[in-house]
C-alpha cells in the first residue's frame, strides 16, 4: 500500500499539566459534551425493531451514554492548518462510537484560530471523513494540501467532519447482529451529535455558538436531508445552510424510481435472511490494494482483467456494477485503444484514484442501503422525508455531469427554501456524459479547486 501518514500528536497527561488555560478549555469541552448530549438527545428504545417492521425513528438508534474515547489527536497538514480528531462513545454497544474531525488554522498547538464561518462535512457510502475528504494525506502521489477541507481552512473556514459509527467497525468483526438496528435514523442521530459537538467546541475555543453549514456528499447528502427534515420539528437548530453534493432523495423520473424499488427488494431479501452488513467497502479496498501491490496480476474481483484494469474499470465504468442513474461513474475516463476498456482517467490522477480506493471502510449496514432506496422508491412510509417542505435553510446543490448531475435538482424543488443555488460541473455534451466529471472527481480531480471548491467557498462566504 502506498500510504503515508503525517505525525500525529496525542495529548498525554504530562502535556496536560503544561497546557495553557485556552488549551485546557479545548480538551475539557469533552466533559461538557456529556451534559449537553444528555439534555438534548432523546434516548431510543433498548430493543431493536425487526427490519421488516419499518417502525423507524428519525432520532436514530439507542444512545444512553456519550463519552470521549481515547485522546485528542493533532495532525499538522500544511502551514498553520491542522486536523484534530477524536472518538466519542454514543451508546452502550461495543461499536457505538463515532469519529469527530476538525480541520482549522492554528495560532499555536491546540489553539485554533477563531473563525466566523464553519461547515461540517458528512461522508457517503464506503469512505469515512479522512478517506473521503482528506484522501491526499494518505497518498504519496498528491500534495497534502490538495483537499477541500484544507482549501476551506486556508480561507478561514472552520471545517468539521464525522465518521459514522459503521466506518469504525473493525475488519476482523464476524458477528454483525448489532447492525440490525443501525439505519438512516442512526446516522441522523449521530450527525445531530456531531453538529452539537462542533458548535460547543467552537464556543469554547473562541468562535461563538452560531449555527454552521452542513455539506453532505452522496449518502451523506441523503442523511443531511433526513437530518434537516427532523430538525424542522426540533426547537434547537444547528444548521445555517445546506450543501448536498451529487445526490437525490426523490425523483420525478419513473424509471429511476422503479430501479430503486427493485434494488430495495433485493436488500430487503438480505435483511429477511439475517444479513445485516454489506461488504462493498471490503471489495473496493481489495481492488485498490491489489492494483497498488500487483498491478499486472489477474484480478480476483473482475475476472479477465488485471488488478490495475479492474481498479480503473471500477472508477470509469461504475454503471456496469451499480447504476443509480445511466452513465454513473466515480471518475471520468476514455476508452483505451489497445484494450477497448474505459480505463484512461481524464480528470483524476491514476495513482491518486488507486490510493483513494484503499481507504474504504469494510462494512456498512444493509438497512442504510435499503432505506435509501425505499425513500427514492416512495412506496412506503418512512419518517426521513416527512418535512422536506419545511426545510427553509439556504441550499447549494453541487452535481457532477457524470454522477447524479441534474437528477439531484428535483429534491431541492421540494424544499421550503427560497434560496436555492444549483452548481453543475458538466464539461461534456450529453452524448459524451459517460466521459464527464464523475462522482468522486468532484474531490479528487486535478482541477477540483476551480470546478468545485471555489464555488463552494464563494457560497459559504455569501451565506
Amino acid at each position: 500500500m502506498r500510504h503515508h501518514c503525517n505525525p500525529v500528536h496525542v495529548v498525554s497527561w504530562p502535556e496536560w499539566l503544561c497546557t495553557t488555560m485556552r488549551q485546557r478549555l479545548f480538551i475539557v469541552m469533552a466533559a461538557l459534551l456529556l451534559l449537553c448530549h444528555t439534555l438534548s438527545v432523546q434516548s431510543a428504545a433498548d430493543t431493536p425493531q425487526a427490519p421488516e417492521a419499518w417502525t423507524l425513528s428519525a432520532a436514530g438508534g439507542a444512545s444512553q451514554d456519550t463519552t470521549l474515547v481515547g485522546g485528542i489527536h493533532r495532525r499538522p497538514i500544511t502551514g498553520s492548518v491542522v486536523e484534530y480528531s477524536w472518538q466519542v462513545r454514543v451508546g452502550l454497544g461495543a461499536h457505538d462510537i463515532i469519529g469527530i474531525h476538525r480541520v482549522v488554522q492554528e495560532i499555536a498547538p491546540f489553539v485554533p484560530k477563531p473563525t466566523a464561518k464553519a461547515v461540517l462535512m458528512a461522508h457517503g457510502d464506503v469512505w469515512g471523513f479522512d478517506a473521503a475528504f482528506l484522501a491526499s494525506l494518505a497518498s504519496t502521489n498528491i500534495p497534502d494540501s490538495k483537499a477541500l477541507p484544507v482549501f476551506l481552512a486556508q480561507n478561514n473556514v472552520d471545517v468539521w467532519g464525522i465518521d459514522f459509527r459503521w466506518t469504525l467497525v473493525p475488519l476482523e468483526t464476524t458477528d454483525f447482529g448489532f447492525m440490525q438496528a443501525w439505519d438512516i435514523g442512526t446516522d441522523v442521530h449521530d450527525l445531530r451529535l456531531a453538529l452539537l459537538i462542533a458548535r460547543l467546541t467552537r464556543l469554547v475555543t473562541g468562535s461563538g455558538f452560531g449555527k454552521i453549514h452542513l455539506l453532505g456528499w452522496s449518502r451523506g447528502g441523503m442523511t443531511g436531508y433526513a437530518y434537516l427534515s427532523a430538525e424542522t420539528q426540533s426547537p434547537v437548530h444547528h444548521v445555517r445552510g445546506f450543501i448536498p453534493v451529487d445526490i437525490f432523495v426523490k425523483t420525478d423520473k419513473a424509471d429511476l424510481r422503479q430501479a430503486a424499488c427493485d434494488r430495495f427488494a433485493v436488500q430487503q431479501a438480505q435483511l429477511n435472511k439475517g444479513i445485516f452488513h454489506d461488504t462493498t467497502g471490503l471489495l473496493i479496498s481489495t481492488v485498490g490494494t491489489s492494483a497498488a501491490t500487483a498491478p499486472d496480476g489477474p484480478s480476483s474481483v473482475i475476472p479477465g482483467l488485471t488488478n490495475l484494469q479492474a481498479a480503473l474499470f471500477l472508477g470509469t465504468s461504475t454503471f456496469n456494477l451499480f447504476q443509480p442513474v445511466p452513465f454513473y461513474h466515480f471518475t471520468g475516463g476514455e476508452v483505451d485503444a489497445e484494450t477497448g476498456l474505459r480505463t484512461n482517467l481524464l480528470y483524476t490522477q491514476e495513482e491518486f484514484w488507486i490510493d483513494f480506493l484503499q481507504g474504504a471502510a469494510p462494512y456498512e449496514p444493509v438497512n442504510i442501503f435499503a432505506q435509501g432506496e425505499a425513500l427514492i422508491c416512495d412506496e412506503m412510509d418512512l419518517p426521513y422525508d416527512d418535512h422536506l417542505a419545511e426545510i427553509t435553510v439556504p441550499t447549494l446543490y453541487v452535481g457532477a455531469g457524470g454522477g447524479f448531475g441534474e437528477f439531484g435538482e428535483y429534491t431541492t424543488t421540494l424544499l421550503g427554501s427560497t434560496d436555492v443555488t444549483i452548481h453543475l460541473v458538466d464539461l461534456r455534451p450529453d452524448e459524451q456524459r459517460i466521459e464527464d466529471v464523475g462522482h468522486a472527481d468532484l474531490f479528487l480531480a486535478d482541477d477540483a479547486k476551480n470546478l468545485v471548491w471555489k464555488p463552494i467557498l464563494d457560497w459559504i462566504e455569501s451565506h
